[in-house]
């Protein structure tokens, strides 16, 4: 949360243009207007501006870019940032929207020949600096700025999303990273930054680095002091003398561009709300309008932020009227809100906490010493460096340390079975334990937000708090559904469809096989497993079931043999024998596959049996990486796409039947596949088999659909209903 501010002080804040919009355009999925125009950049970079607008609440504004000219960094190393990639051409593609979209606000851009935007952001910074109560505040996405951080300039920076935002000042930088902001200068002339290809010292990694400009202050002052240190760490430093000077100089900004600051120019101006209405309109930024300010005032409500935009998808009038319909459905769920019990979560936080401390003092014993277990880059020191395990992936970052990786890494060192538990406990302690009972309101309920098309494939989505993302019965976060309670004299019904997207998915393909496990009843993992080990089902293991089970949803996902094989812990050659055994047992299905994705190549779309389209621009893009997402994607939608229709006019139905009981039952809940009620408990059996019944008849298929209703205290314990 930003900080207040006295009345007398002034607010001027420098958007670092080119790492935003990068940011945005990788944190936010491919997103598409009907037209197939890919937006997804400046639909980041609006939430962004929105967010900076209405947190900040600035006086002045401004934004700056790089241009594509050499700067004085190439002229010194012409290896500067030659590791990078050219921009995706559909990044670049955005640039001239992103031009549109700052002109219809009327914040002005500055951009300067031979220099980077943080070179002009810096300078205009320091001089703003001269200015009396004049606070500067620096949104950017790139740590090379943090610099020059001191009492009147802040840093304003997305973390893991865009809606994930932190504020650094002195005191906040140096409890991340462990020294002064000017001390960035010389931790990079140590360590290097891969990103931008400044080599640094060979040899010489993060905790090093941290270590001397904690002991020494600087790299003068270190290179002064060599006969101090280790013979190793003494030779690596004689050796990289003069690549550690090149890389101060590299990552030193220019404080003294030739860039002239005019505040009045940057004054946040009154603009055409009808422009930037226009504007959004074009780029069918629905749900953005709202946040739109009123003539001057620049305060955006919190209570409307919203980090997922409502894009149609040139639709079917059979959804446009879906949509509608239910949205006023998901209104009164917000307005109700579900009940949370404090103090389960407070209890459950308290032993959750005691076993991370725990997890702690036992991993500093493994390794050998204490380090910041949540700093990817001391982690890839002690896991690379120190313990020398296999380098598994590279990032932009560096070596990867990601849960994906850690998983690989099983095996290999006590350590890694320690680190991933840790992870998983301070994820649940981080993003629920700590964070749901900050949402709950006065009557003690959690009023999320529910969107009616958050999610490009039609899915509800929810947000302030994202309930989408509770963890699912039978894991250990599971239990974070026990905190979610009945009112007194209520109880808690919940219905859920079974395997509703693999039905789906035989509705669809048509394949005899798939059709035949559902018709009769079979548990489709096992008939599915059945298949591919060619075994009679009963003699299919519970190892070969999860086979099975990872196949069936690897083929709704377009998973490969890469992919599966990590997900199975086989090798390639087997993880692919089970795709090949898979198609071969279900041909329809890769048929239809095949189909599908011939038809998006063609068309540009997709679409759900209900009709709802999505556009898949990315199919014609030159990155690899973008083409196969929209490939998976366009396979995916007319599935996912057509549950989420299913479950939208489920909800109708079922609100028809309830508007006619007095609340004695309330839907509260929309997550996934599943609906939760709160019900008298009189009116649980009556109920409950209406919501079977309005469920399983929302769209019929040539398959049986099955919804399995549930009753219980809270939503973590519920046993089956019997009808």
């Amino acid at each position: 949360m930003v900080q207040l501010r006295s009345s007398q002080v002034q607010r001027l804040v420098l958007i670092d243009g080119n790492a935003l919009l990068h940011r945005a355009f990788h944190a936010t999925p491919p997103l598409s207007t009907t037209a197939g125009e890919l937006v997804n950049a400046i639909y980041g970079f609006s939430v962004m501006l929105f967010k900076i607008l209405d947190e900040l609440k600035p006086e002045y504004i401004a934004v700056a870019w790089d241009l594509r000219d050499p700067t004085f960094r190439h002229i010194e190393y012409k290896e500067y940032k030659a590791t990078r990639k050219p921009a995706d051409q559909t990044l670049h593609d955005q640039r001239d929207r992103m031009d549109q979209l700052l002109k219809a606000f009327n914040i002005p851009q500055f951009s300067l020949s031979g220099y980077e935007a943080d070179d002009v952001i810096a300078s205009l910074a320091i001089q703003a600096e001269k200015e009396k109560d004049l606070e500067i505040i620096i949104a950017t996405g790139d740590k090379d700025i943090m610099q020059i951080i001191d009492p009147k300039i802040k840093i304003f920076m997305p973390r893991k999303s865009l809606s994930d935002v932190a504020l650094y000042g002195e005191e906040e930088f140096a409890l991340r990273f462990g020294f002064s902001p000017k001390q960035m200068i010389d931790y990079k002339g140590l360590a290097g930054d891969p990103s931008d290809n400044i080599p640094g010292v060979p040899g010489v990694g993060e905790v090093t680095a941290v270590k001397l400009i904690q002991t020494y202050g600087s790299v003068e002052k270190i290179y002064q002091h060599l006969d101090q240190l280790p013979e190793r760490t003494k030779r690596l430093l004689e050796q990289g003398r003069e690549s550690a000077l090149m890389s101060v100089k590299l990552a030193t900004l220019d404080l003294q561009t030739p860039v002239k600051l005019d505040l009045k120019a940057c004054v946040v101006h009154e603009f055409d709300r009808e422009k930037v209405k226009s504007l959004f309109e074009e780029l069918e930024f629905r749900s953005l309008i709202s946040r739109i300010p009123e003539e001057q005032n620049i305060g955006i409500p919190e209570s409307q932020n919203s980090d997922s935009p409502i894009l149609r998808f040139s639709d079917s009038p059979n959804t446009t009227d879906l949509d509608h319909e239910v949205e006023p459905i998901l209104q009164k769920m917000s307005q109700t809100g579900v009940l949370v019990d404090l103090n389960f979560l407070d209890k459950m936080g308290q032993d959750l906490k005691k076993r991370l401390t725990e997890l702690e003092k036992e991993i500093y014993q493994v390794v050998g010493h204490e380090f910041n277990i949540n700093s990817p880059k001391q982690l890839q020191v002690i896991l690379f460096d120190e313990l020398n395990l296999p380098v598994i992936k590279k990032t932009k970052t560096g070596r990867s340390t990601d849960e994906e990786t850690l998983t690989e890494l099983k095996g290999q060192h006590p350590l890694i079975i320690l680190l991933l538990e840790y992870r998983q406990l301070f994820k649940l302690v981080s993003t629920y334990i700590d964070a749901l009972p900050k949402a709950v309101g006065e009557d003690g309920r959690i009023h999320s937000q529910f969107n009616v098309e958050g999610a490009s494939t039609g899915r509800v989505t929810s947000q302030n708090p994202n309930l989408q993302n509770i963890p699912i019965r039978g894991e250990l976060g599971g239990e974070i559904r026990k905190a979610f309670i009945a009112s007194k004299g209520k109880i808690l019904l919940g219905a859920d469809y079974s395997q509703v997207e693999l039905r789906i998915l035989a509705e669809l393909s048509g394949d005899p096989a798939l059709k035949a496990a559902f018709t009769t009843g079979e548990d489709i993992h096992t008939a599915t497993a059945a298949k591919i080990f060619k075994i009679p089902a009963r003699e299919v293991t519970k190892e070969q079931r999860s086979v099975g089970k990872t196949m069936n949803f690897a083929t709704l996902y377009g998973q490969g043999a890469h992919a599966l094989s990590k997900q199975l812990g086989v090798d390639h050659k087997r993880a692919k024998n089970y795709i090949d055994e898979y198609f071969a047992q279900f041909p329809k299905v890769k048929e239809w596959m095949a189909e599908v994705t011939k038809e998006a190549y063609e068309k540009g779309s997709t679409q759900t049996i209900w009709g709802r389209k999505r556009y898949f621009p990315e199919l014609k893009s030159l990155n690899h990486g973008f083409r196969a997402f929209g490939e998976r994607a366009a396979i995916n939608h007319p599935v996912q796409g057509t549950a989420a229709d299913m479950i939208k006019k489920a909800m109708v139905d079922i609100n028809q039947d309830l508007r006619f009981t007095n609340d004695e039952c309330r839907m509260i809940l929309q997550v996934h596949d599943e609906l939760v009620f709160e019900c008298d408990e009189s009116s649980v059996e009556k109920t409950g088999k209406m919501i079977k019944e309005k469920m399983e008849n929302a769209l019929k298929l040539s398959v049986p659909v099955i919804a399995e209703v549930k009753f219980g205290p809270n939503w973590g314990e519920m046993v089956p209903l019997n009808h």
